[in-house]
């Protein structure tokens, strides 16, 4: 046994006892769904940023990077941060009054509509389905690369931690797994970083050293990145476009908004946003930069998506890269957990309405559920399938566009009916799903405004007016939104605020922070280089 195969092992048996020690805890159903509502700011936020990283931004994202657009990542996730305060205040507090425990329970009660329930979480399963299977397909690979067993028993023992803790702990043992994962991948990632930055020549010197590096991909420095051939405007839009669905997507999302469920107060709710924004903002700037100093150490790389794997083995000292790439695994593990949790429990509640039964019963029969959907997952998993990729091109963004004008509709529209709504899900579903085959299959030039993101938006938005058109809502549609909008006495202290004003002065001040960093690193190094003054920033 290598050391990194020691450090895989003695993390997955650390997640395991954790979550069986959290599984002790759960006594009925809204404990297992949704952690008894008492989740404070700390493991939302960790359960948050955990659940959203994943391999892909320690991979996929960092390959971009690589490849010449980290500039183009800083938009997209400065956009999307955005999100995690908005849906907060103005849709993620309003679903924790509603007392539910899962996304489209909400939408069915909101609407008093099982169809909409239904549909909601039909989309719910599948989506996510197709993330968990991505995510445990990739947290195989990193663990056969760091163990060197073979892919099967790599799968199945990936496999085998995500469904233990997750299937007798529930959510509280997948936010409690969250935040340790969380905890452990940020504190490595900062550990190794200076090692990078050094072998790189130092970030004081690093955009003099990448221009005079003839390996350093075009656009890299520039703020628009790397343009792939295409024009300017293209890339701009986008990254605008990318961050604009981000946003939505982790203000409405299940398994991002639905982690609201979960807090202890309203307040929580947005003081985790605030932190989960700070962190997709600051430490995902960090990380990108370690990306790029990559760039002179280990130029071309024919696999980009391995650029921090590489560091960990060849830059960093091995205890150094054996905690890297840990947490590089962990951050995957949480990220499927999560995943695992939201289809198992949208299946069992509200696609097979098994909430109607005892909380005895519903537990038991959910457990059965997520060990059902975790054995599926592996089985497909390692297929392999093809069709798979096709899935998750689909799945990224199908719940924003189908979700997003009903989920904020729901909260602030006098006028959206249970028709309109039905019809705004249903439509602005068929819209990005049409349009996104079209663009992928039959090469039709959708991109910027025309993506199959707004296409899809557009078309919920209209069938949302139109379907509300002749109808009037019930008494029970409007006792229930009327009641979304009463703040609970438990609610209105005056401390609470003032805590809560703290957190927003923490996100102006590290806005600031943040902006002088990348003009004193970034900007005027490059302007020095260009033979431009100061004056041409403005």
């Amino acid at each position: 046994m290598n050391i990194y195969t020691g450090g895989v092992l003695l993390s997955i048996i650390a997640y395991m006892l954790v979550g069986i020690y959290a599984g002790l805890k759960v006594k009925n159903i809204e404990d297992y769904y949704v952690c008894g509502r008492q989740a404070p700011t700390f493991l939302i936020t960790g359960t948050m940023f955990a659940s959203m990283l994943s391999t892909n931004g320690f991979m996929g994202d960092t390959a971009y990077c690589y490849t010449g657009n980290i500039t183009t990542m800083i938009l997209i996730n400065t956009l999307c941060a955005s999100g995690y305060v908005l849906g907060g205040l103005f849709f993620g507090r309003y679903i924790r009054r509603a007392q539910v425990n899962t996304m489209p329970s909400y939408f069915w009660q909101r609407f008093n509509s099982e169809r909409i329930r239904r549909f909601a979480g039909i989309t719910t399963v599948v989506s996510l389905t197709a993330y968990l299977l991505s995510v445990i397909q990739g947290t195989g690979i990193l663990m056969e690369t760091m163990t060197g067993f073979d892919r099967g028993t790599c799968l199945f023992v990936s496999w085998l931690c995500i469904t233990l803790f997750t299937f007798y702990s529930g959510s509280r043992g997948v936010i409690i797994t969250d935040t340790m994962m969380f905890i452990f991948f940020l504190g490595a990632t900062l550990v190794a970083g200076p090692y990078v930055f050094k072998a790189a020549g130092g970030l004081g010197d690093l955009i003099a050293n990448l221009a005079n590096n003839p390996a350093t991909p075009a656009g890299l420095l520039d703020y628009h990145g790397n343009t792939g051939g295409g024009s300017v405007m293209d890339i701009m839009l986008y990254a605008i476009t990318m961050g604009i669905v981000w946003m939505v997507a982790v203000g409405v999302s299940p398994w991002q908004a639905g982690r609201n469920l979960m807090a202890k107060n309203e307040h929580v709710i947005f003081r985790s946003g605030v932190l989960s924004a700070l962190l997709t903002v600051v430490f995902l700037i960090y990380l990108y930069l370690i990306a790029v100093c990559v760039i002179p150490l280990n130029p071309g790389m024919t696999e980009p998506e391995r650029v921090i794997i590489w560091a960990a083995y060849e830059v960093t000292p091995k205890i150094v890269g054996v905690i890297l790439l840990t947490g590089i695994m962990a951050a995957g593990l949480s990220s499927a957990s999560t995943f695992l949790s939201v289809v198992s429990f949208s299946l069992s509640s509200d696609v097979l309405n098994l909430d109607k039964r005892k909380d005895v019963s519903q537990l038991f029969f959910t457990r059965v559920t997520v060990l059902v959907v975790g054995l599926i997952a592996l089985v497909l998993a390692y297929m392999n399938l093809s069709s798979i990729r096709v899935i998750t091109w689909f799945a990224s963004t199908i719940i924003a566009a189908s979700w997003g004008y009903v989920a904020f509709a729901s909260v602030w529209s006098r006028k959206l009916t249970e028709r309109g709504a039905y019809f705004a899900m249903v439509g602005g579903f068929l819209g990005y799903f049409v349009s996104k085959c079209l663009k992928e299959f039959a090469g039709v030039p959708f991109v910027s405004l025309f993506d199959p993101f707004f296409i899809g938006v557009a078309v919920s938005v209209i069938l949302g007016i139109l379907g509300s058109r002749g109808q009037v809502k019930t008494a029970e549609e409007s006792a229930f939104q009327e009641k979304l909008h009463r703040v609970p006495a438990s609610e209105a202290l005056v401390s609470d605020y003032r805590k809560d004003r703290m957190y927003g002065w923490l996100m102006v001040v590290a806005g600031v922070l943040v902006s002088v960093f990348l003009i004193k690193y970034w900007a005027l190094p490059y302007n020095a280089l260009n033979g431009s003054g100061i004056a041409s920033l403005f």
